[in-house]
């Protein structure tokens, strides 16, 4: 195996956060090579996940290297294997590559297809300089159409499913759809060539199952950062005359945010307030909508926030409401949990997995506009029952959700596949001492 070469090294992850290392990055040679097409500042909710699960590989002693694309305007100054990189922290290191991106949020099509054209030639150096024992994709479309051209020999794949990359996720985005026609049996190949495939829920499963009925595949979940999104502490709880409402996503017709406008068209004024959290090409015609509506008062769009900026919107605020159409495993979702708010979200995808009827929340059947404002009333009506709620959301969150929980699942997962039970390495040795149910990687079988 090649040695490691240095690279600077910064002290916070890419998406702002502080990650510490942990001494244990010196305690073996597991390596891991992860593509994805999108990692913070880009994208969304996968790059975040794939940023989380490098961070806690790395701090377990796992060497990751990440493939991914660079932000405009980025310069990394660090070199290795003949490749610009940045190191975030020992044992994590970046390779980005270039990609033409429509925008820090949205990579479109000729921006994923530049991501594959410059990631070709990186990942390949890569895999003949070093020794991976793991290769792990995001998306099974774009990124997973690196795979044939990559020289891989034995070594497993773990293909991490995400919602989009799905045949029949988002039926409203003719593009998509058209695009999954064409690559159906691309799609089915590559979950096929796959050592396992993973989705982010068990519904995006069942989804992919219905293009390929004979797939197995082991449900991994995200974790949420436990410590950023909290609940209020007592001294920043606020007193409010509304019930503040928060909804947290791109402005995109499957998210449903004009069914909340509707719906807060039906709820009196001036008791309830929407905080509108993200943007999008819909930005313009909702806020056309909302003032077509009369409620342009009670919503309020802030634009695009940092996770940051997020958590403290969840801090400030009685409730969470989001009913999109599509939704896999819903970080927003979890994230309000995390943060100890009752949720009104819509019965689809992983949100029933996150949100169970009438115990942490409610759920109701998408663009049923009277039907969320019923919600949104029953648990505004109730401040005792929002209480239990946010109590018993915080504590599920703590239990089920943690990053580090995911993260040893998908080591269980790597030790499966390359067959490791006995390992001296820390990262995998590690697992002995986790309960069974912590990290058992079970595979739902057709």
């Amino acid at each position: 195996m090649a040695p490691r070469a240095s690279a600077p090294h910064e002290k916070s992850a890419i998406d702002g956060s502080t990650f510490v290392g942990s001494e244990a990055a010196n305690a073996g040679d597991f390596r891991v090579l992860l593509l994805n097409y999108e990692y913070p500042p880009l994208g969304g909710g996968a790059g975040i996940a794939s940023a989380a699960l490098a961070q806690r590989l790395a701090s377990r002693g796992v060497i990751v290297d990440v493939v991914t694309s660079r932000p405009f305007g980025a310069r990394d100054y660090g070199r290795r294997d003949g490749l610009a990189c940045v190191t975030l922290a020992p044992g994590l290191t970046l390779f980005r590559v270039r990609s033409k991106r429509r925008g820090v949020h949205q990579a479109g099509f000729f921006g994923a297809g530049s991501y594959l054209f410059s990631a070709v030639p990186a990942a390949r150096r890569l895999l003949r300089a070093n020794r991976y024992d793991v290769v792990h994709i995001y998306f099974s479309l774009p990124t997973g159409a690196l795979i044939p051209a990559l020289p891989l020999g034995d070594i497993p794949v773990v293909v991490s499913l995400r919602g989009s990359d799905v045949p029949g996720y988002d039926e409203r985005n003719a593009r998509l759809v058209f695009a999954h026609r064409v690559l159906r049996p691309f799609t089915r190949w590559i979950w096929r060539r796959a050592s396992r495939v993973v989705p982010v829920c068990e519904s995006l499963g069942a989804l992919a199952r219905e293009t390929w009925p004979a797939l197995s595949y082991s449900v991994i979940g995200n974790g949420v950062d436990l410590d950023l999104f909290r609940p209020a502490a007592t001294d920043e709880a606020s007193e409010s005359p509304t019930i503040r409402c928060l909804a947290v996503g791109r402005l995109i017709e499957r998210k449903g945010i004009a069914d909340l406008l509707r719906a807060w068209a039906l709820l009196p004024r001036g008791c309830y307030t929407l905080e509108i959290a993200g943007g999008g090409p819909q930005t313009g015609a909702l806020r056309a909508l909302a003032g077509e509506l009369g409620v342009s008062d009670d919503v309020r769009f802030a634009g695009p926030l940092t996770r940051e900026e997020v958590a403290l919107r969840c801090r400030q605020s009685d409730m969470f409401v989001l009913t999109p159409y599509e939704e896999a495993f819903g970080n927003v979702f979890a994230e309000a949990i995390a943060a100890g708010l009752p949720v009104v979200g819509s019965d689809i995808g992983a949100i029933p997995e996150l949100v169970a009827q009438g115990e942490n929340g409610i759920l109701v059947v998408a663009g049923d506009a009277a039907a969320i404002a019923r919600a949104i009333t029953e648990l505004g009506d109730d401040p005792a029952r929002r209480a239990a709620m946010a109590a018993g959301n915080r504590a599920r969150a703590v239990a089920l959700l943690s990053w580090d929980r995911a993260a040893d699942r998908y080591l269980a997962l790597y030790a499966e596949l390359i067959g490791v039970r006995h390992s001296t390495h820390a990262a995998l040795g590690a697992l002995a001492a986790l309960p069974s149910s912590a990290v058992r990687s079970s595979v739902v079988a057709p």
